[in-house]
């Protein structure tokens, strides 16, 4: 079946060219002086977050070989906010540490909602046994821990801590677009033509308050925050000024909004980071058509689609999508859970 594909002005390619030049712009001196600094005894330190080096520590995210876009401090500070990190060496690794505090005031370390996964970042082979050093270098006082680990972090058995794997699931693109598209499954192709017929129209004009609004009459409220609804903010402003992102959202003939999303770019990835639709869009496959316009514009590109999943997710698997593990980690040495 053949598909057509009404659309407005798309600045997707234009914004992975910006992306990629501030990205290169970041210190390729600072890279080999810590790749030089590499230290076979792992040294590894407590930082507090107001003394972490910004420069060294974004370069280390920006190189690492796991790298994301959850790992810079812009993005930590703005969606984490209490936060330490462990660092190795001369920032050759780093590990940023989310804390909150619990009940009776003792700190623990949670994983912030808008922020899939963590863990260690490093410029160096993530080999078990770093990811073990890692781990043990945990200050004491944080008794209760809940975080996700990044997918190149395979946890090894470490004392106390129990594994679970999460999935995330990634669509590679780097194929022309009817070769993707010949691994759609039949329920997603009638779901695009329903909305062919319906007259759909793709259109990136929305600004980060709009998705923002569209979010908080549309997502479940048991699904939302007043944390996250300010959060998601400051990362879409954030992303476009560093020409990291763009915004995308369907709309019917009529000019009604049916389905929003916003996309980050990270480390070859483009990452869907706040897909919501309306019940209305739901009917007409507004979600659908959204994600394959940005398939097509993106397509026979050395770029990978994180659908940025946390466990099944079917929409990305009618799409075609691989599954991409990653790991929760969860230690709780408090008397009776609590003190």
């Amino acid at each position: 079946m053949r598909l057509r594909q009404r659309t407005e002005i798309v600045r997707a390619p234009e914004l992975v060219n910006a992306g990629l030049k501030w990205l290169n712009q970041l210190s390729c001196l600072t890279f080999l002086f810590l790749k030089c600094g590499y230290n076979t005894n792992m040294e590894i330190k407590y930082v507090k977050q107001e003394e972490i080096d910004k420069v060294k520590w974004n370069s280390c995210v920006h190189y690492a070989t796991n790298g994301n876009i959850f790992g810079y401090m812009w993005y930590l500070d703005h969606i984490a906010k209490d936060w330490d990190a462990l660092v190795e060496g001369d920032y050759e690794s780093v590990f940023p540490l989310v804390w909150r505090d619990g009940p009776f005031k003792r700190r623990e370390l949670h994983q912030p909602s808008l922020m899939r996964e963590l863990g260690i970042y490093s410029i160096h082979l993530l080999s078990q046994k770093r990811v073990e050093q890692f781990l043990k270098a945990i200050p004491a006082e944080f008794r209760k821990i809940d975080i996700r680990l990044n997918e190149q972090n395979q946890p090894p058995v470490v004392d106390g801590f129990k594994v679970e794997e999460r999935q995330n699931h990634q669509l590679f693109l780097n194929r022309p677009y009817e070769e993707i598209a010949d691994d759609y499954d039949r329920a997603l192709l009638e779901q695009l033509q329903l909305a062919e017929d319906e007259g759909l129209v793709l259109t990136s004009s929305l600004k980060p308050e709009q998705i923002a609004a569209f979010y908080q009459q549309h997502r479940p409220r048991a699904q939302q925050s007043e944390q996250d609804f300010h959060g998601m903010q400051r990362v879409m402003y954030n992303a476009l000024h560093r020409g990291w992102g763009f915004a995308s959202s369907v709309m019917n003939p009529a000019g009604e909004t049916l389905a929003v999303n916003f996309f980050l770019y990270s480390h070859g990835k483009v990452i869907s980071f706040m897909p919501v639709e309306s019940e209305a869009g739901r009917a007409v496959g507004a979600q659908v058509y959204l994600l394959n316009g940005l398939i097509r514009n993106h397509a026979n590109r050395p770029v990978i689609l994180d659908f940025n999943t946390d466990g099944s997710h079917e929409l990305a698997e009618h799409f075609g999508a691989r599954t991409n593990p990653y790991y929760k980690l969860y230690r709780n040495t408090l008397h009776f859970g609590l003190f």
